[in-house]
């Protein structure tokens, strides 16, 4: 016989393959098995298996259909771990599980069983090796593959690890009701030699605050240990044992967390907390996390224990694998939080303008005072109720009863009308009952309306209103993150502040066009001569229900507009002197020239005023042209800016017009320009 048929020959008796027939409990319908399932599994395999073991097919591998898989793999000669793996499997759906005989070759040329330390009891599948290996682990299938046996799939010989602990967490917070939030991680490296299969670790907890509960079953459901983006382990808190100092740990089993030779992978340690976390357990609580032991099987067999050093109730992160982290609402956690602010495209609206109110007992609808936003950030938000307060003044006696200027408000949401109120003394109103879903960090926009009394009643022509959602109103916003938690403190922040809008029946409305500053006359040091700046301030004017008039004469006095010393001044402006305080300036600078001027001709202007036709619009500059005073000294040196007081209007134009336009003119200033005294 030939050397080669003689090898053959022999190989073909040492690898004689039997099958040990064992006792299968009843099942009620066939499994096929297709992957391995433990508690977490969830889906139709799991309805299989649950079928097959006859309890309840809820698709969810939870206590219950553990406890049933224990009890079948120990009434079947199966190692009792409740892991449906190919062994298992194979059992529950009818077979037995087939193992090469004690002392047959594997095809990496090891005997069966030549890594126990002594031959085991028997050659039942799932027999333990003393070492704590299932027997033929170490071996493929008779024929190279690894189907027909677990754990069989490393490559090499003898295999090291090495452990490292990674930065990417610290000191976390664990949200209420909150899924795998990962606290700790690691690398392990498997050396050239062999692959490794990383069996389990073990963690250990403890929470350093006595004053707030120091029970695992208070904070968290289960742990659980990922590689890479797999969830390899996972313990019940229940499953946790607690030693002094309430120090609990747990040797969780891993699955499928293989590390090839020579490769590095990356593993978490994963909290789920409980969905109704006590307030005062987690106002202060302090938790550490660890591994003190790393477990690992090799290509030849060999199950090795890595240990580091792990003093885990010391409150010290200084260990190998030790992180902190605390438990926190479900808001704080994800640092949930609903902001409001103005609606940036709706300036005309939150601007403070000129609103057109009717007379002779007709109200007047749908004014729009106030566009805002809202924006979730960390959580869907549900809004349910949102405060606004509205205000009336007479511009010369005061407050107005807002019950009486307003008959009634309306709040709309994406030019949906979801809520109408009427306005009480005091005007605080409280748009309620809205059940408005906000997505995570998606924007909403917002809207409200007004019904106004007409002007013969408490409202008069000039009375100012506006609508605010200041930061007391957002504080009592009533809204919830999508864990059912209210929103509440530092959870709502920012404002949407309308500015004033004043009412008449016919007037005039203004709108910002330009300003611009520059000097004109620059200091010259051989001759006594200032520094010199022309100011210039642009707008446009219309005029509605009425023809106006604005008169041709330009004050600088800084006075309140009033009939009696400011009729027939056009427009009133003043000079400010260090813009970035924004102080008056006094006899410190001298105003050369100044005038109003339009940039067209309109054939109704009189000798002393403009003309705006009713519905039309007219262009005027102010320019104003100064320089430091030349009486002063050197600290007339300084930084001035030009500002818009008011602009006065009337129906005629014999230049004595006393009526107003002073409300909301912030954006009608220049800005600064450095001007400089000679004083040779």
């Amino acid at each position: 016989m030939s050397k080669l048929l003689k090898s053959k020959f022999v190989f073909g008796v040492l690898i004689v393959v039997f099958a040990l027939s064992v006792g299968v409990l009843s099942a009620d319908a066939a499994y096929m098995h297709s992957v391995t399932l433990k508690q977490g599994s969830t889906g139709a395999q799991v309805i299989s298996l649950q079928t097959a073991l006859g309890i309840t097919a809820d698709g969810k591998f939870g206590p219950m259909t553990k406890q049933a898989v224990v009890d079948f793999q120990s009434a079947n000669g199966l190692v009792a771990d409740g892991v449906v793996g190919p062994m298992t499997g194979g059992v529950l759906a009818g077979g037995s599980a087939t193992v090469p005989a004690t002392g047959s070759l594997c095809p990496n040329g090891k005997t069966l069983a030549s890594n126990c330390t002594e031959a085991p009891a028997s050659t039942a599948t799932g027999t333990l090796c003393p070492n704590g290996n299932l027997l033929a682990n170490n071996c493929a299938a008779a024929d190279g593959s690894s189907s027909a046996l677990e754990g069989s799939n490393l490559a090499g010989g003898a295999g090291s690890i090495t452990i490292s602990a990674l930065s990417t967490y610290g000191d976390e917070q664990v949200g209420e009701n909150e899924e795998d939030a990962k606290v700790l991680a690691f690398e392990v490296e498997a050396d050239n030699d062999s692959d490794v299969e990383i069996t389990s670790v073990k963690v250990e907890l403890n929470q350093q605050d006595t004053t707030n509960s120091e029970d695992l079953n208070d904070y968290m459901s289960s742990v659980s240990v990922w590689m890479n983006s797999d969830k390899v382990g996972e313990a019940d808190e229940e499953d946790f044992s607690e030693t002094t100092g309430h120090v609990w740990s747990k040797t969780i089993s891993l699955d499928g967390a293989i590390v090839r030779a020579g490769e590095t992978e990356k593993f978490y340690l994963a909290i789920t907390s409980l969905s109704n976390l006590d307030s005062g357990d987690i106002n202060d609580d302090d938790w550490q996390i660890g591994v003190s032991s790393v477990r690992f099987l090799d290509a030849e067999g060999v199950t090795s224990t890595e240990s580091l050093t792990l003093d885990i109730d010391d409150n010290v992160i200084d260990d190998t694998l030790e992180e902190e982290f605390d438990f926190a609402s479900f808001a704080t956690a994800s640092d949930v939080e609903l902001k409001a602010a103005l609606n940036d495209d709706d300036d005309e609206i939150n601007e403070g303008h000129v609103i057109n109110v009717e007379t002779g007992a007709t109200e007047t609808d749908n004014v729009e005072l106030l566009s805002f936003t809202l924006k979730a950030e960390g959580s869907d938000i549900n809004v349910a109720e949102i405060p606004v307060i509205f205000t009336a003044i007479d511009v010369a006696a005061g407050a107005l009863d807002e019950s009486t200027v307003f008959t009634s408000a309306s709040l709309f949401w994406n030019d949906e009308e979801v809520s109408t109120k009427s306005v009480p003394a005091g005007g605080i109103v409280t748009f309620d009952e809205l059940d408005i879903d906000i997505a995570e960090d998606d924007t909403e926009e917002f809207l409200i309306t007004v019904n106004l009394n007409d002007l013969t009643g408490d409202l008069d022509p000039g009375d100012q209103v506006k609508v605010e959602l200041d930061g007391t109103r957002v504080d009592l916003i009533d809204a919830e993150d999508e864990s059912g938690e209210d929103l509440a403190g530092a959870d709502l922040t920012g404002t949407a502040l309308g500015e004033y809008s004043s009412t008449y029946d016919s007037g005039i409305m203004l709108d910002f066009v330009s300003v611009s500053k520059e000097k004109t006359h620059t200091l010259d040091p051989t001759i006594d001569d200032e520094d010199q700046g022309t100011f210039k301030i642009t707008f446009d004017v219309t005029a509605f229900d009425a023809d106006m008039f604005i008169d041709f004469a330009t004050e600088d006095d800084g006075d309140a507009n009033t009939a009696a010393d400011d009729a027939g001044e056009g427009v009133d402006f003043e000079v400010y002197e260090d813009s970035a305080n924004g102080t008056a300036a006094d006899a410190s600078y001298e105003v050369l020239n100044k005038i109003l001027e339009s940039s067209s001709v309109d054939t109704e202007d009189t000798a002393t005023s403009f003309a705006i036709d009713e519905d039309a619009t007219r262009r005027f500059t102010l320019t104003v042209v100064l320089e430091p005073d030349t009486t002063g000294t050197a600290d007339s040196n300084g930084t001035f800016e030009l500002r818009l007081d008011s602009v006065n209007w009337g129906t005629v134009g014999d230049g004595t017009d006393a009526n107003f336009y002073d409300f909301n003119l912030d954006e009608y200033k220049t800005g600064g320009l450095f001007l400089v005294e000679n004083d040779v």
